[in-house]
């Protein structure tokens, strides 16, 4: 047995065969291959379209947003200030109200105690005087007789009298 290689048969046919039934499916098919290219091909370009559109919106929308982000973050940027100023201000309110609220207390804690020294000096002045005439009283009483007690008695009467008529 001889094994004879023939080329053209094992291979040049099988490739003319295939060129052959290429040719014929593409003459067969030809107008649907054609409409299968042009609806796919349509099919990309509206989803090209689309795309480009979606694109074309979401920039849109990046760009409001963007936008919207830079004017909150201007706003907030301004609430900060005007909350800073508003603070500050505060601040320098409550201090002069407590600077205020000091003197006051400084004024009224000097009246109460001029009040306080006025009264206790009066006090003092009537113990003494009370002290005074109690050691005098002693004394006139310890020194003096009888007689001499009632022409004194009858002195400050006179003089009380005295000052009662005028």
């Amino acid at each position: 047995m001889e094994h004879h290689f023939d080329l053209t048969s094992a291979v040049v046919i099988p490739y003319i065969n295939f060129a052959v039934f290429i040719a014929a499916f593409v003459f067969f098919f030809r107008k649907s291959l054609a409409s299968l290219a042009k609806s796919r091909r349509d099919a990309f370009l509206s989803a090209s379209k689309e795309a480009q559109a979606s694109l074309d919106a979401a920039r849109q929308v990046f760009s409001e947003v963007k936008a919207r982000l830079d004017a909150l973050e201007s706003e907030l940027s301004a609430f900060r200030e005007q909350s800073e100023r508003a603070a500050h201000e505060e601040a320098r309110r409550i201090a002069e109200e407590t600077e205020r609220f000091s003197k006051q207390l400084q004024e009224e804690t000097k009246r109460i105690a001029s009040e306080a020294i006025e009264s206790a000096r009066q006090e003092l002045r009537q113990e003494v005087v009370q002290a005074a005439r109690e050691l005098a009283q002693k004394r006139i009483e310890t020194d003096l007789d009888v007689g001499a007690r009632e022409l004194i008695l009858k002195s400050r009467m006179s003089d009380a009298a005295k000052m009662s008529a005028q």
